[in-house]
């Protein structure tokens, strides 16, 4: 076992025997309580911390990209795919909604969510070229 000594601070190897001593300055050690260290503890406390501070940077927008409300982006991509109105295939569906969420990407990038709000026409302006570029 290792034990500090509290009287120079020096680290021991010690077994158990009746007359512990400080290897350094011959102290005895005898009438002093020493407790196990908790680790699991300090693991728990960091992993909360960090957590914490994480979930702190994401509400603040620090970590990952600049995002509309989720409703709005399903509304954006569902108008898109279905403006036509017609019976589509599955295969034609499917080239459509990646075509319309790569021109909601380019266009998230260009414009920020309150930009859209202020201004719906700029929007679907950069919209509509967002589509035929990623075409």
């Amino acid at each position: 076992m290792q034990i500090v000594c509290p009287y120079c601070s020096s680290n021991n190897k010690i077994e158990y025997a009746e007359n512990i001593a400080c290897e350094e300055c011959k102290k005895t050690l005898a009438g002093h309580t020493y407790k196990r260290f908790k680790k699991p503890f300090i693991s728990a406390a960091t992993v909360l911390l960090i957590g914490g501070y994480g979930a702190y940077k994401m509400e603040t927008g620090l970590i990952g990209e600049d995002r509309y409300p989720v409703g709005v982006e399903y509304e954006l991509i569902d108008g898109c795919t279905n403006s036509s109105g017609s019976v589509m295939s599955t295969y034609m569906r499917t080239n459509k909604t990646e075509l319309c969420i790569c021109a909601l990407k380019e266009t998230m990038s260009e414009m920020s969510f309150q930009d859209m709000k202020e201004s719906e026409s700029g929007f679907l302006a950069r919209f509509r070229n967002n589509i035929t570029s990623c075409s």
